[in-house]
């Protein structure tokens, strides 16, 4: 008996970049978006970190993806020492958004990945995909979005992983209590950690002794071993 029959598992929620895809290729994305302008890339990491920071002590107002949006666009100019936010905003939709919505259409979804979905649905359970980054067409690039019931960002909340307003969003839109779902991802703080916090089940998915990530329920370095784990 696997993890999601011993459990009642009811959803399977998944992580997407690094998770469903290799971190390489993730990665290979992030660094192009560095260009043309490095400087704002540099200011833009940055306050993705500061906001996961701050963002349980100051409320996102309002709290959806343009409250996000507006108050990330605030940082970087901060960052950058300029005042015209909706400039910066525009700036970042450019070097940002629309750039990884074309450079995403090229990645590869890891070996096993379907076949452990297709099981997934076969046993009755449904999928979600929740993260932080825009879906866009990722699931129908990765050759899954046949199998996925739903799937949004942690953006529309207003808030990043691991903030609980982030997982409480997809809790709201899925028929299930947390107990019955489990949240797989490649982040133990973000995606485990945060998913624990929200009540959820957490499938840490890579190298990562279990010994290091004690929130994580599950811990695999491969789909075709997370697949041995809950199926």
């Amino acid at each position: 008996m696997g993890f999601l029959e011993q459990q009642s598992i009811r959803w399977l929620a998944l992580d997407i970049d690094g998770t469903l895809y290799p971190p390489r290729m993730l990665n290979a994305r992030m660094v192009r978006s560095t260009f043309p302008s490095p400087r704002l890339a540099f200011a833009f990491n940055w306050a993705r970190r500061e906001y996961r920071r701050v963002q349980e002590h100051v409320p996102t107002d309002p709290p959806s993806r343009e409250g996000l949006l507006e108050r990330q666009a605030t940082m970087v100019a901060q960052r950058l020492g300029q005042s015209d936010v909706p400039k910066i905003r525009e700036r970042i939709e450019r070097q940002f958004y629309q750039s990884w919505a074309r450079s995403f259409l090229s990645i590869k979804a890891f070996s096993d990945l379907r076949t452990t979905l297709e099981t997934v649905k076969e046993a009755g359970l449904k999928i979600a995909l929740f993260s932080d980054f825009p879906i866009e067409q990722k699931p129908a690039t990765l050759e899954i979005a046949d199998l996925v019931d739903f799937a949004i960002t942690s953006e529309e909340s207003g808030y990043l992983k691991p903030s609980k307003h982030a997982f409480e969003l997809l809790l709201q839109h899925i028929d299930a209590a947390p107990s019955e779902i489990l949240y797989v991802g490649d982040s133990y703080t973000k995606d485990c950690q945060g998913a624990k916090q929200a009540g959820m089940h957490a499938a840490l998915l890579g190298k990562r002794p279990h010994s290091q990530a004690p929130d994580a329920d599950l811990v695999a370095a491969t789909w075709k071993e997370l697949a041995a784990l809950i199926l």
